[in-house]
């Protein structure tokens, strides 16, 4: 069975880091920038506090398969949805899973009344960038950060 449960540091700090450090090879070719794992587990802990829902792992019959990170932020003096992960481990990709995950993401968005929400995605991420256009999302805008090429892509909501 397929479901979505916050996630509880104390349980699940490992799987976090080996899913967030994962995407980061697919996003960017290295782990190089994700820096430390206390310093991912802290942020983790405080966003938990302001979106206890927006933090959680994707489950198959009660084993983690999947992560996504989200939060509400301003942009331009506006405020939007923010994906900070989306992910699923590669035997789920392809296979529908990710339109259950951005139906869970639409509705955790929907809830905090916003209109849009955004993400960025690896310009050599070709796979993802596919998925985001198939879901609706446009690009914004192109984004350089640490040297590496961001697109920063958005889906409105109504």
């Amino acid at each position: 069975m397929f479901s979505f449960r916050s996630i509880d540091i104390s349980k699940d700090s490992k799987t976090i880091i080996t899913f967030r450090r994962d995407s980061y090879i697919i996003s960017f070719g290295d782990m190089s920038l994700f820096g430390d794992n206390d310093s991912y587990l802290k942020k983790i802990s405080e966003r938990l506090i302001k979106y206890p829902n927006g933090l959680v792992l994707v489950e198959i019959d009660g084993e983690p398969v999947g992560q996504i990170e989200l939060q509400v932020k301003s942009f331009e003096n506006k405020e939007v949805g923010y994906v900070n992960l989306f992910y699923l481990i590669s035997e789920y990709r392809g296979k529908g899973y990710g339109a259950k995950l951005i139906e869970y993401v639409e509705n955790f968005f929907r809830k905090y009344n916003v209109d849009e929400y955004q993400l960025r995605v690896s310009k050599t991420n070709s796979r993802a960038i596919s998925f985001y256009q198939k879901h609706g999302f446009e690009l914004l805008r192109i984004e350089e950060e640490d040297t590496i090429t961001r697109f920063r892509m958005q889906k409105s909501l109504n």
